[in-house]
């Protein structure tokens, strides 16, 4: 790999990445799949800068994978701390998949679904979100999943989960519970991708510069699709059992999935009205500010959450309301 541009403790940090996935492929052997290897990378940086933000987790992950060539593997020189940093990376990798196989153990043992691939993956990419109760989190490490962790843990899991050995497995303690969420976050799913597509929509069309979507900008995207249910071919009698799971899965989807398709003419609908109720509710807040001391901080989608007499967030961190963390 080309070591321009680099400073010395980026170039550290590339030389660690490729001794370190040079040692877990000496292992347990590298994966063909792109989007494992990049999950492995994940994984390996997660752990050998512990402090690093989860997006920069995503870049370095992503452009050491851009750059990665056989020769780079197989010259790597392999220390006997790079090789404990692939087996621990072997260890949480294995920790993320033994809870999601649980979850989807004790689904298909209740539930008894018909499994295809793609509803296999769509299985696994709703039960990513519950692994923690904070989104996206673990028992074990308290910061979010990475982009690169989760796209690896998906294409991981769709090759290797067999529902037949699922059915005889036993049932670990707590998953009853977490596959009747999954199964209520499936039952979901048509509206999950209509809010997704509607703020997909909105996203492209009027704030293409927008941060992590926040979910009040999702909650509100929700509101207009149920008022719209017809135009996405919807059952006009469906209903939400669950808005907070709904609109955790799709902060989920939007934050750290890759970007969907150019959406529907239906979302582009739905999604000037979503802009309307947001330009609504701007303005709203500009004309009260001056005598509502109560009015809510503006987040970066602008829906406001909080007050800024009870918030213990400064004003100037109001662009980061709803961000994830």
């Amino acid at each position: 790999m080309s070591s321009e541009d680099l400073t010395p403790t980026d170039a550290a940090v590339v030389t660690t990445l490729v001794s370190g996935l040079s040692a877990y492929g000496r292992l347990y052997g590298l994966p063909n799949s792109p989007e494992q290897v990049q999950g492995i990378l994940g994984y390996l940086l997660r752990l050998y800068r512990p402090q690093m933000p989860v997006a920069l987790v995503d870049v370095w992950a992503q452009q050491v994978l851009d750059g990665l060539t056989p020769d780079d593997l197989t010259q790597a020189i392999v220390s006997r701390a790079t090789s404990a940093l692939a087996k621990a990376a072997r260890r949480w990798q294995q920790h993320l998949e033994q809870r999601v196989e649980s979850i989807l153990a004790a689904y298909v043992q209740i539930y008894r679904p018909a499994l295809t691939p793609e509803t296999l993956k769509t299985a696994i990419t709703a039960a990513l979100p519950l692994l923690g109760a904070c989104p996206y989190g673990s028992d074990t490490d308290p910061r979010p999943l990475t982009r690169a962790e989760v796209m690896g843990l998906i294409s991981h899991l769709g090759q290797i989960f067999d529902p037949g050995r699922a059915i005889a497995s036993e049932i670990a303690p707590g998953s009853r519970l977490l596959a009747a969420t999954l199964a209520k976050a499936l039952d979901q799913q048509p509206m999950t991708q209509a809010v997704k597509a509607t703020v997909t929509a909105y996203v492209h069309q009027h704030a293409p510069a927008l941060p992590p979507i926040g979910v009040d900008l999702i909650a509100a995207a929700l509101v207009a699709v149920r008022r719209n249910q017809i135009d996405f071919n919807l059952d006009p009698q469906l209903t939400v059992i669950d808005e907070a799971l709904l609109i955790e899965q799709v902060s989920f989807q939007l934050n750290l999935l890759p970007p969907s398709p150019l959406p529907s003419k239906a979302a582009d609908a739905i999604a000037e009205q979503l802009n309307a109720a947001v330009e609504q509710c701007r303005q709203d807040r500009n004309n009260r500010a001056a005598v509502n001391v109560t009015a809510g901080l503006i987040s970066g989608d602008g829906l406001s959450i909080s007050s800024p007499l009870t918030s213990s967030r400064r004003l100037g961190d109001r662009a980061d309301s709803t961000r994830l963390e």
